[in-house]
C-alpha cells in the first residue's frame, strides 16, 4: 500500500501499489490493435496485381485484402514481444483479456444494430453490423492463432534460452498466422464471396501478414532487448 497527498481533502490517501513494469502498456497496445482491426476488417479492398501470385487467382486479378491488414499483423509482433519478455502466463492473460473485450465489442455492435435509427443514421447497420460476424471469426482465429503463437515461442525458448530469438519469432508467426488466417477468412466471408476470391483473400492475407512480421523482426528484436534490459525482474 502507498500513500499520496489528496489535493481535495488535504489528507493522506491510500492507493494500491503497482509494480514498476511496462507490461500494462504492452498489453494495452495488444488489445487496442485487436479491437481496431476487428472493425477495419469488415472492408475488403483490392490490392495490387503481383506477377505470378496474381496469376493464381481469376486470371491475374488484383490481390484481395481487408482493412485489418494495416494493423493486425502488429498484434502478433506485440504478442511475440510480450511472450518473449513476460512469459506464457502473462501472454495468456493478455490474450484472454483481448478475447473478452473483442467479445464485448461484438455483442455491443449487435445490440446497437437492433435499435431503430434516427433518420440519417441508417447507414450504421450496413457499415458496422457486419462487424458481428467479423468479430466471431476474429475471436476464433485470434484465440487459436495467438495461443499457438505464444506456445511455440515459449517452447522454443525453453530449448534455446536467450539464443535464436529471431528464429522463434518467425517460426511462431508462420504457425500461428496460418491457423488464424484460415479460421478467420473462412468464418468471416465463406458464402459471401466466390471460392476464387476466398482463396485469393486467404493466401494473400497469410503471406502478407507473415511478410510484414518478418520485415519488422529487426525492430522487434531491439524492443525485446530494451525491455529485457529495463524490466527490473527480468531474469530473476
Amino acid at each position: 500500500m502507498t500513500t499520496d497527498d489528496n489535493p481535495l481533502s488535504g489528507r493522506s490517501a491510500h492507493y494500491a501499489e503497482v509494480p514498476r513494469s511496462y507490461y500494462d502498456i504492452v498489453m494495452a497496445v495488444f488489445v487496442g490493435l485487436l479491437i481496431i482491426s476487428g472493425v477495419t476488417a469488415t472492408k475488403l479492398f483490392q490490392g495490387p496485381v503481383v506477377p505470378v501470385l496474381s496469376d493464381w487467382f481469376h486470371g491475374g486479378g488484383p490481390l484481395i485484402f481487408d482493412g485489418g491488414a494495416f494493423l493486425f499483423p502488429l498484434s502478433y509482433v506485440v504478442g511475440d514481444i510480450m511472450t518473449e519478455v513476460y512469459g506464457w502466463k502473462r501472454a495468456r492473460r493478455a490474450i484472454w483479456t483481448g478475447f473478452a473485450l473483442t467479445l464485448l465489442a461484438a455483442v455491443t455492435y449487435r445490440i446497437v444494430a437492433l435499435t431503430t435509427p434516427v433518420p440519417g443514421f441508417e447507414a450504421w447497420n450496413s457499415v458496422l453490423a457486419p462487424a458481428t460476424r467479423i468479430a466471431v471469426a476474429g475471436l476464433a482465429g485470434y484465440l487459436a492463432g495467438n495461443l499457438l503463437n505464444s506456445f511455440v515461442v515459449v517452447r522454443l525458448k525453453a530449448r534455446a534460452g536467450e539464443n535464436n530469438v529471431a528464429a522463434r519469432l518467425i517460426g511462431s508467426t508462420l504457425v500461428g498466422e496460418l491457423v488464424d488466417t484460415v479460421l478467420f477468412c473462412t468464418i468471416a466471408f465463406a458464402g459471401t464471396i466466390t471460392m476464387a476470391e476466398l482463396g485469393n483473400y486467404t493466401v494473400t492475407g497469410y503471406l502478407y501478414k507473415c511478410l510484414v512480421e518478418i520485415c519488422v523482426v529487426p525492430i522487434t528484436l531491439r524492443i525485446i532487448a530494451w525491455l529485457k534490459r529495463v524490466e527490473p525482474t527480468y531474469g530473476l
